[in-house]
């Protein structure tokens, strides 16, 4: 008898290390995998951003790469410079996968389309500025766009914290 009880103490003994080590194994399984994630990458359905220049931006995510954002909101629609998104208020779950045509995507292909659209744009500036126009041209690191008044100004894509327009 005094030797099943011990036997039944040791095993389960054994039984609780198991766990314990399947337990420590999930968690690092867990960080491993979170430290392989992207803020990017948790970006889904409805998202509210801060964005730096120009406060909060929000609407449905439809494309997300490592330059840009694309917000589809009630009004306009928005694209957002990764590089000024200071922090992720609300999001509805996790980035849908993006396509090779969707990670190519950049600033030059934004404006081109915005070009051809022809309609009026907002450019929110990272110092907060905000420029109204249409684009004459998109160059490798540029946009030119040109004010209702008829002046054009070069605005580098670096400076760019988000473009706005019409839905």
């Amino acid at each position: 008898m005094r030797w099943e009880r011990l036997f039944e103490d040791l095993e389960a003994q054994a039984r609780d290390l198991e766990l314990d080590e399947r337990d420590a194994l999930v968690d690092e399984l867990r960080d491993g995998d979170w430290a392989e994630t992207s803020w990017r990458d948790l970006l889904g359905g409805r998202v509210v951003l801060a964005v730096r220049g120009a406060d909060r931006v929000e609407g449905e995510v439809t494309l997300v790469n490592q330059r840009l954002v694309h917000l589809r909101g009630d009004a306009m629609d928005h694209v957002v410079n990764v590089a000024a998104v200071v922090a992720v208020h609300e999001t509805e779950r996790r980035a849908d996968t993006s396509t090779a045509v969707g990670e190519a995507l950049g600033w030059g292909h934004v404006f081109r389309a915005l070009r051809e659209a022809g309609e009026e744009i907002r450019v929110r500036l990272v110092d907060g500025t905000v420029r109204d126009g249409s684009v004459v041209v998109a160059g490798r690191d540029f946009v030119r766009l040109r004010a209702g008044s008829g002046r054009d100004q070069v605005l580098p894509f670096d400076a760019i914290a988000v473009v706005s327009g019409r839905t």
